[in-house]
């Protein structure tokens, strides 16, 4: 049986196109439709976006959201110029499921990574100092 608990999960613009997605758990397509609305509403904030995720705790997903979450990662594709994803090194599982539906995605502009630091070079090549230090902040938050 599929463990039920309460969704977690966040998305915002606080720092010019720097939009931070945190997700820890959700439960089905309903949990997801509610975490694509908060992204659709930070871009609306951000414009063309770049995207700094930390999904370092999140687990293994249940097969209705890990379905919904590639439509969301497909609907996402047209508001960003890049999209890191931070998975955690330790949860191999959920990483290759996150990794195979990034693919699935189809944005080459999209990437995971198991470290801070790859991923924060990577995302400065488009952000602003400003941006670079705020996704920084971001990931440490996180940890």
């Amino acid at each position: 049986m599929t463990e039920t608990r309460p969704a977690q999960f966040s998305a915002e613009c606080t720092v010019g196109r720097l939009v931070e997605a945190r997700l820890t758990w959700v439960n089905d397509a309903a949990d997801v439709q509610r975490f694509l609305e908060q992204m659709r509403l930070a871009f609306k904030v951000a414009g063309p976006s770049v995207i700094c995720a930390d999904w370092r705790r999140a687990l293994v997903l249940p097969p209705s959201a890990g379905e919904a979450l590639l439509d969301l990662l497909r609907q996402g594709n047209r508001h960003f110029v890049r999209s890191a994803v931070l998975l955690a090194p330790e949860n191999a599982i959920f990483g290759l499921q996150v990794e195979r539906l990034c693919r699935e995605a189809g944005n080459p502009a999209r990437r995971t990574f198991r470290n801070v630091e790859p991923l924060l070079v990577w995302l400065a090549e488009v952000l602003t100092p400003l941006e670079s230090a705020r996704a920084a902040a971001f990931l440490k938050q996180g940890a």
